[in-house]
């Protein structure tokens, strides 16, 4: 009798267990369960800390570069890092050179000056997006200011409290990429190596290994891969976010693979030999 009810398990409809992945997903998605992350990867802390022993008002500039391709892995990062810059109350400069980004950097700030309490032009700035990359880096090599006269909104940027002191790489503590393509390469042979600039990025998880030689060079400050690396910085400065939801639904996900698998190969030889 038991054992035709055991049978019974591996005649379940798959839409019940498809039912139930769909669940298990969605809930961590909706919200952070924020299972432990026993795990940070040397490479993401390295990031945190060059951000975190920075004095209130250094200056540190974000190159923004993804699209909604790559929205998945690098919004929840590049969220988490403007998080951590206003938590220690740096000044934020951003610029892009992918025209997809522009409206996900206004979703950004939208979201997170607000939570901090910050004033574009007081404490950020969100420079226009500009097609020609290597000319706009040797330009702020020199004068910030002659590439960038005015912000995204077309106002002066020179006069803003934001941008006191600030006139080329030498005045920047740290410039940090986040991006799909190669651009944080660029920051890294005709930004950091040539200037002496502080240089980190953070990069989706299929582009994450071929950045090893810079940071075992120290060309690269730090590297945040793909969203376990998102989920990493969001635990470190302790704010779940769509990172840490991404690898809970992960994680959930493949905890219920793993039971099943475990209920079946159980009843299975509970039936062979019982």
């Amino acid at each position: 009798m038991l054992k035709e009810t055991l049978q019974k398990f591996f005649k379940i409809d798959r839409r019940w267990i498809f039912l139930l992945l769909a669940v298990t997903l969605f809930v961590p998605i909706m919200k952070p369960i924020g299972l432990p992350n026993k795990t940070i990867s040397p490479a993401t802390r390295r990031v945190y800390e060059s951000i975190e022993k920075l004095p209130p008002g250094s200056f540190v500039l974000f190159s923004l570069d993804y699209d909604p391709s790559t929205r998945p892995e690098l919004h929840p990062m590049a969220i988490a890092l403007v998080r951590h810059a206003f938590s220690r109350n740096l000044r934020v400069g951003v610029v892009t050179y992918i025209a997809g980004s522009t409206g996900l950097i206004e979703e950004v700030f939208a979201k997170v000056a607000k939570e901090y309490h910050k004033v574009d032009g007081t404490d950020y700035v969100i420079f226009p997006y500009m097609p020609n990359i290597l000319a706009v880096m040797t330009q702020m090599s020199s004068d910030l200011h002659g590439i960038y006269s005015v912000d995204r909104n077309g106002t002066v940027v020179k006069t803003m409290p934001v941008m006191k002191g600030i006139k080329n790489y030498k005045d920047m503590s740290l410039i940090v990429c986040v991006t799909g393509t190669a651009i944080l390469d660029y920051w890294v042979a005709y930004v950091g190596d040539k200037y002496n600039v502080q240089v980190a990025g953070g990069v989706t998880a299929i582009s994450q290994p071929g950045y090893g030689p810079y940071l075992q060079t120290n060309q690269l400050k730090g590297l945040i891969g793909g969203m376990k690396g998102a989920a990493e910085y969001e635990s470190l400065i302790k704010q779940p976010g769509k990172g840490t939801s991404g690898i809970d639904a992960l994680n959930l996900a493949h905890l219920l693979v793993l039971a099943l698998i475990l209920t079946s190969n159980i009843i299975l030889l509970f039936i062979k030999y019982f």
